[in-house]
């Protein structure tokens, strides 16, 4: 009889020598030795698009598909197009499923999936072109062509779906935006390229651009543009001319633009260029107008004797030349160009500078000429004493200040006959004009002043009403000035009246405020007769524990009196004189043009200084509320009325009073401050407090002496 536990050992080894004996390893059912597509091969779908059936590749070995293989699929490159997911493993089954989306080529695409120990398949498709989508010009987009006429490259596009694929069979409808031109043919069918031209397309008769769109239903276009040129363009004055070297031309040279049967033709563009003999050309691109002539300001010829050349060009037609001959003068005479007796203030600069005409013996300009000014009687000052004869032969004195004698006189010191210029000066009268600050405490938010804020508006009235002898008459006023001040309606202003709102604005170092007029007269000057002062009572208290409160509020006066808000002001064109003395917006090198700024602004220069740029310059750097409204702080430095404060005294100077006058105020400027440029030069060396000032609401209203609206200018 056989014992139990002898029976299940036994049992034991029997199962571990049959185990031994199969000589398999129990992993390798897991090694993979091939892949296939299994599903979803030899499909058909537009570019760019998802085929509607997943691609399946199967991963087997001998025993049959293998799971949790890698598989990583690509398209080949350049192909476009991808496979989601591009690596994963493989499922149950050894499967692998794949979204295919198909690149931008037309014709056969291939998907490949690579799996672990190298072995890869590859499906296909076969993808079409996608829908129309886009519109290419394939001709120029924009040619000249003289008015009237059928262009000559007819516009042509090309249809395309997204990926670029050129499509036959779309239709194509052109249209024409612009009136006065004429298409034929604009319903086109792409061809077998994808291309559609239009028929025909003739352009108006004006000097204008003529816009036609190629479009498709999907709302892709293609725009093409023609300009409308002159048929001809031909000179009509001005060549071969003979002047005074360095002098302008005595006819301007003029071209005609026309159309094929002659008619003049309006709004071409010229442009004027010397092209030899070195010289000028003043307004130089200048458009046609309905005689169909441009001419240029002035042409002012070259310092050396010899033929000068200027050639007027238009887009499209060839250049026009036209010669002038510059030949060396020799001066005969010299004659007054301002006038000989004037009168003024004791201590002010004179209201015209003298200045003097350099002629040959045939009655023509001289320029180069040196001219020689000389005090002769009294006591004043001038500066700039040698000028030099200009292009039109004119040489003017930089400033001629008076002093305290009844008689004064300067005298022309050149070779020729002498000139005299005299000057019968008087006291300045009292002054009549008046400014009332009033403090609007119904604004929101707004404060009473301090005593000391109440103070420095009331020094800065007190200052500006010494300065300014005489402003505008009086005006009754019936338009409601909101929401730049409150309605004074009913009231008559005899000089300005000033709203002041003391409010919280941004916090010290943010924006100071604004200043600015609200009401304007309509006489000539356009002078103030409301104005608004609002400033942050944050920078007002920190300027009056600086000291520099008093400077601030005279500064931001003088704009609501018309410093840098009325320069370049035209509220009536064509009807009455405009303000146009800031030559330059927008550039590099602004300047005010006022004869009074000007003199005061050489007068004030320093002995043995020279200044060569565009008097006077005006600020183009601060940003907003600060280029083109204040005098440049490089060439100013402390001068209250630059853009900038500066620390201590920061002067008012007889350039900004006299600035005033230009403006059309009866002024005193020899009460002034003192004030000279390298003075002002060294104390800018420091780094100056930008006066941040932001924008009056509300437009400008102009009114007329019935106190009613005569225009309404949006602020600049």
């Amino acid at each position: 009889m056989t014992h139990p536990r002898r029976l299940l050992a036994a049992s034991v080894v029997l199962v571990l020598l049959a185990a031994a004996g199969c000589g398999k390893d129990p992993t390798s059912n897991n090694i993979p030795t091939g892949i296939s597509v299994q599903s979803g091969d030899h499909q058909a779908g537009a570019v760019g698009n998802a085929l509607p059936t997943t691609v399946v590749f199967k991963v087997v070995n001998a025993d049959g598909g293998v799971p949790g293989i890698s598989v990583s699929v690509a398209v080949p490159p350049g192909q476009g197009g991808s496979g989601s997911p591009r690596n994963g493993k493989t499922g149950a089954g050894g499967l692998f499923a794949v979204t295919w989306t198909l690149g931008g080529i037309v014709g056969a695409q291939t998907l490949t999936a690579t799996a672990s120990g190298g072995f890869s398949a590859t499906a296909t498709a076969t993808a079409s072109a996608g829908a129309a989508s886009v519109v290419t010009a394939v001709s120029d987009v924009f040619q000249n062509v003289v008015v009237g006429h059928a262009v000559s490259l007819r516009p042509s596009v090309k249809v395309t779906d997204a990926f670029s694929n050129p499509l036959p069979g779309v239709a194509v409808t052109f249209e024409a935006l612009t009136p006065g031109e004429v298409l034929t043919g604009t319903a086109q069918t792409t061809d077998a390229n994808g291309l559609a031209t239009l028929g025909s397309w003739t352009i108006g008769p004006d000097a204008v651009s003529y816009v036609v769109r190629g479009g498709i239903p999907s709302g892709a276009v293609a725009v093409f543009e023609a300009r409308g040129i002159p048929a001809t363009v031909t000179a009509v004055a001005g060549d071969g001319q003979t002047a005074n070297v360095g002098t302008i031309v005595p006819v301007l040279p003029a071209v005609k633009a026309a159309r094929d049967d002659g008619s003049p033709l309006a709004g071409v563009a010229v442009t004027y260029v010397i092209s030899n003999g070195g010289g000028r050309v003043d307004g130089g691109t200048v458009v046609t107008g309905l005689d169909g002539t441009a001419r240029p300001t002035r042409w002012v010829l070259g310092t050396t004797p010899g033929t000068n050349r200027l050639s007027a060009q238009s887009q499209g037609r060839d250049p026009v030349t036209f010669t002038a001959t510059g030949v060396a003068a020799t001066p005969a005479s010299l004659v007054a160009a301002s006038p000989t007796a004037q009168t003024g203030f004791f201590g002010n600069y004179t209201p015209s500078r003298p200045a003097v005409l350099v002629k040959d013996a045939q009655g023509n300009p001289v320029a180069g000429t040196p001219v020689s000014f000389a005090i002769t009687q009294g006591d004043g000052s001038i500066s700039g004493a040698t000028q030099t004869t200009d292009f039109e032969g004119r040489a003017t004195l930089a400033s001629w200040r008076l002093g305290a004698a009844a008689t004064q006189a300067v005298q022309t010191t050149s070779p020729f006959t002498p000139v005299t210029f005299t000057a019968t000066p008087g006291a300045p009268p009292a002054s009549t004009f008046k400014i009332t600050v009033r403090y609007d405490l119904t604004c929101t938010g707004c404060l009473a002043p301090t005593v000391a804020q109440r103070a420095a508006f009331d020094a800065a009235v007190a200052r500006w009403t010494q300065l300014l002898v005489r402003g505008g008459p009086p005006y009754l006023v019936f338009e409601d000035a909101t929401p730049c001040a409150p309605s004074i309606i009913g009231e008559t202003v005899d000089g300005v009246v000033i709203y002041a709102h003391l409010v919280p604005i941004d916090g010290v170092n943010g924006v100071l405020g604004q200043s600015g007029p609200c009401i304007l007269r309509d006489d000539p000057g356009y002078l103030a007769a409301e104005g608004l002062m609002e400033f942050d009572t944050a920078d007002l208290a920190v300027l009056e524990a600086s000291g520099q409160l008093n400077q601030v509020i005279l500064h931001e006066m003088g704009h609501v009196l018309g410093f840098g808000t009325i320069w370049d002001f035209d509220p009536f064109p064509g009807q009455k004189p405009a303000n146009a003395f800031l030559v330059g917006f927008g550039g590099l090198d602004p300047f005010f043009n006022g004869d009074g700024a000007r003199s005061a602004f050489f007068g004030s220069a320093a002995a043995g200084t020279t200044f060569t740029g565009n008097p006077v310059p005006v600020e183009a750097g601060g940003g907003a509320g600060t280029a083109y409204s204040h005098w440049r702080e490089s060439r100013f430095g402390s001068e209250l009325m630059t853009g900038f404060l500066n620390s201590g005294i920061n002067p008012l100077s007889a350039i900004t009073v006299d600035q005033f006058r230009d403006l059309g105020y009866v002024v005193n400027d020899a009460l002034a401050d003192s004030y000279t440029f390298q003075a002002s030069l060294r104390s800018a060396l420091e780094t100056p407090l930008q006066l941040i000032e932001g924008k009056v609401p509300g437009d400008i209203i102009v009114i007329n002496r019935q106190g009613h609206e005569a225009r309404r200018i949006p602020r600049r």
